[in-house]
């Protein structure tokens, strides 16, 4: 006998969306006393004589520029610039200096093209201008409008909570995670919390207040946690730490002044890295388990549970895949180079870049498989109970 789907009325809506709100603020809020109690005041290479300034290019005087053998479509030489620069104080200066283009900094500038200036201003000597990069401020911005222009008209709704979701995610990481680590907090717990923050926020605005969202919040947190423990068994086993990544020695500088501890960073990114993949898993099976559940409400625990493996064992497939080409992707530059080492293979098997690419990979596609039968055991126990908490 097929069950019936009760729709929330506007009451049950109105009061979810309240709750959901108050969340937010709350983060909100969790965010900005973190923030406030972790300031940034170590930095390694601060420069009070450097700034750096938006300014648009008036004219080009001088050009000696010719093209490069070894980079195609590239130039290299000098160009005499003009370049108007925006003050802070909402005044313009123009400026002339030259602009060097070599194979490593190749920033060919015309007239109205927008550039952010490197000015380094001594006392007592002239300042020193150069073109530091092209100003992107404008292109980003149009890129984010235009995502999340995508992600409104195609979701509707949802498309518009997702993006909300995605912006909340980016500040929990740079207000709370970036400050507290890099201050010496424990990188473990406070990963562990702002992706539990992350999961939670962006399921609940995603669904609402439903038996198959805590489902999927509660699977993930697991995922995680025995993600984590994982983490240590395979670091001891490949003798692998965060001093092996590349930035260590930059790490180490800064450990020096502010307590960061370096061991567990490479721990944060690889949970942040797999979060996504595991809150996809987790409320895609708990939507199906829990829609199975309303349509034929007498199904037993035991069955839905089968269900739920049977539909997890699909996604384990692709999900892993997908982190683990991710990760591949991520180092083609250096296997390249690698070849051009002539690099033998039990030398290739045993550097840090296998050990840490194996480690990132294995890592985060077990959160995704222990996410599986986690949300089919809670679908099992808990999905039950009164009708209407179908999707929303």
């Amino acid at each position: 006998m097929k069950g019936t789907r009760q729709i929330p009325d506007k009451s049950d809506r109105k009061a979810s969306g309240l709750w959901i709100a108050c969340l937010l603020l709350g983060l909100l809020a969790v965010t900005a006393v973190v923030w406030k109690l972790a300031p940034i005041r170590y930095e390694m290479y601060a420069s009070d004589t450097i700034r750096y300034i938006r300014g648009v290019v008036t004219e080009v005087i001088r050009e000696e520029l010719e093209p490069s053998v070894d980079l195609p479509g590239r130039e290299l030489g000098r160009q005499t610039v003009s370049v108007r620069l925006s003050g802070e104080d909402g005044g313009e200066e123009v400026v002339t200096f030259e602009n060097y283009l070599s194979t490593t900094h190749a920033v060919k500038v015309a007239v109205g093209t927008r550039v952010i200036v490197k000015a380094d201003c001594p006392i007592g000597a002239p300042p020193y201008y150069s073109v530091y990069q092209y100003d992107r401020t404008g292109g980003l911005c149009l890129a984010l409008l235009f995502f999340a222009a995508c992600m409104t008209l195609v979701g509707r709704s949802k498309g518009l909570r997702a993006a909300l979701g995605l912006g909340m995610a980016v500040l929990l990481i740079g207000g709370a995670l970036l400050p507290a680590v890099y201050n010496g907090w424990p990188p473990v717990v406070m990963t562990l919390l702002v992706c539990l923050a992350i999961s939670a926020e962006a399921l609940l605005l995603l669904n609402g207040f439903s038996r198959k969202t805590a489902i999927a919040i509660l699977s993930t947190a697991a995922g995680l946690i025995g993600a984590a423990a994982f983490y240590g068994l395979l670091t001891a086993l490949l003798r692998v730490t965060g001093y092996h990544i590349d930035e260590a020695e930059e790490l180490i500088l800064i450990s020096r002044s502010t307590g960061l501890q370096i061991r567990q960073v490479l721990f944060s990114a690889i949970l942040l890295s797999a979060l996504g993949a595991v809150m996809d898993t987790t409320m895609s099976v708990a939507s199906a388990l829990c829609e199975m559940r309303q349509i034929h409400p007498a199904i037993r625990g035991r069955e839905l549970f089968r269900s739920g493996m049977s539909i997890g064992g699909d996604m384990i497939g692709t999900m892993c895949q997908t982190l683990v080409l991710a990760f591949a992707g991520s180092s083609l530059a250096t296997l390249l180079v690698l070849l051009s080492y002539g690099t033998q293979l039990q030398q290739f098997l045993s550097s840090d870049l296998v050990a840490l690419e194996v480690l990132q990979a294995l890592t985060g596609s077990l959160a995704v498989v222990l996410a599986v039968p986690v949300t089919a055991v809670l679908c099992a126990l808990l999905a039950g109970g009164t009708a209407g908490e179908g999707r929303r």
